[in-house]
């Protein structure tokens, strides 16, 4: 299973541009597994596909969709993103300005963290420019930064909750189920009581 799994990941990689064609050419001649878990026919039409095509990505996507659950891997991504917020892990302005880019693709139930990013926390240097900027700025900018981050916090732990019950499901990229309450969608009718709050 567990060989099954890094051949799904590999291929999540490739589906969301974290790694090149080449790359992924280059781990598929060395990854001969592919054939016993999948099959013959698919680990030789991935063998036979042209990889220095224009369009291969095309091809490629259209193929591997067809064995892969790239949903549970989206949804894995979004809710390793909103543990990053909780545990306090990795730049907090990198990982609010992706959510809001999931918000703006369509994950609708990000809109709390992505407005809270766009209104004001985009502005704010990242940790790794911070050499960039002016001492006094950046901590100035940073402190606002901190101000937010309680409920910013709040909101992440909220919606893993209901990730983690089954709530809300990833059922394929940009699109997903919802099974909450009425109530419990705040961040789609109540936005400005978030910001208030």
């Amino acid at each position: 299973m567990n060989k099954e799994f890094n051949i799904q990941k590999q291929f999540y990689r490739i589906y969301k541009g974290y790694i090149t064609v080449s790359e992924f050419e280059e781990w598929l001649y060395k990854t001969k597994e592919i054939e016993s878990i999948y099959g013959s026919n698919f680990y030789f039409d991935l063998l036979d596909l042209n990889y220095r095509k224009k369009y291969i990505k095309n091809e490629l996507m259209n193929l591997i969709e067809t064995k892969i659950p790239f949903y549970a891997f989206e949804q894995e991504r979004i809710m390793s993103l909103l543990e990053s917020i909780i545990k306090e892990k990795n730049d907090l302005v990198d990982i609010l300005e992706q959510l809001y880019e999931d918000y703006c693709s369509g994950y609708t139930f990000l809109r709390y963290l992505g407005l809270t990013y766009i209104t004001g926390i985009d502005a704010i240097p990242k940790v790794e420019h911070k050499d960039e900027w002016d001492k006094n700025e950046f901590d100035r900018k940073r402190e606002l930064l901190n101000s937010i981050k309680p409920k910013v916090i709040n909101e992440s732990m909220r919606l893993l909750s209901f990730f983690q019950k089954g709530l809300i499901k990833i059922t394929e990229e940009n699109d997903y189920s919802d099974y909450r309450r009425e109530e419990d969608r705040i961040e789609l009718n109540n936005i400005e009581g978030m910001f208030k709050e």
